[in-house]
């Protein structure tokens, strides 16, 4: 991740990562995709040994020996290899849909100081975002995610599972330009 550089001066305000709620759906999808892949593994290993003590009375101590076991049929060699594609799939679904994003939340950040929002995605190459607040036009809130809209962005830039959503959206509002409204009248920004 490149290394974020503050001017001399400059406060920082709030330094946040991704709330412990956002870890709740990994987690169970963990634990989902491991109870249902291992649950077929434990199939194919009660009839890969079933095989073996058809064939020859016995099973032998490794499941990869039970294809040399004499009189086992070929159906054998192709179950040990879907148990072995199974084990390869799991691995796969397991750092995709969780563990990446355990792994990547640690490095996730959003800080605010008294000149700019600076964002970090916190992937393996970690794209930094900075914002100046002197280009903040507007600021809202719903639940954990914090929606920034700024001057030259067509759509704003959301920020999700932040802790203390609506503390952190406020003292962002507080320091944002307000945005230019000619049907209005001149005064203190209204409350949208």
């Amino acid at each position: 991740m490149p290394k974020i550089r503050f001017d001399r001066g400059e406060v920082i305000l709030a330094e946040l990562s991704p709330s412990r709620r956002s870890v709740l759906f990994p987690v169970l999808e963990l634990i989902l995709a491991t109870g249902v892949v291992w649950l077929l593994i434990g199939l194919l290993d009660t009839y890969l040994v079933d095989a073996a003590v058809d064939a020859a009375g016995v099973a032998p101590d490794r499941l990869t020996d039970i294809p040399a076991v004499p009189g086992v049929d070929a159906a054998v060699t192709a179950a040990l290899w879907v148990r072995r594609l199974l084990l390869v799939l799991w691995v796969i679904v397991a750092w995709r849909r969780c563990l990446r994003h355990l792994v990547f939340r640690q490095r996730s950040r959003m800080i605010l100081t008294d000149r700019r929002l600076i964002t970090a995605s916190g992937q393996w190459r970690s794209r930094i975002a900075e914002i100046p607040l002197d280009q903040v036009v507007e600021v809202s809130q719903h639940r954990g995610t914090v929606s920034v809209w700024a001057r030259g962005y067509r759509a704003p830039v959301r920020l999700t599972d932040v802790p203390y959503a609506a503390q952190f959206a406020a003292m962002l509002s507080e320091r944002s330009v307000p945005r230019y409204d000619p049907r209005l009248p001149p005064g203190p920004r209204p409350v949208y």
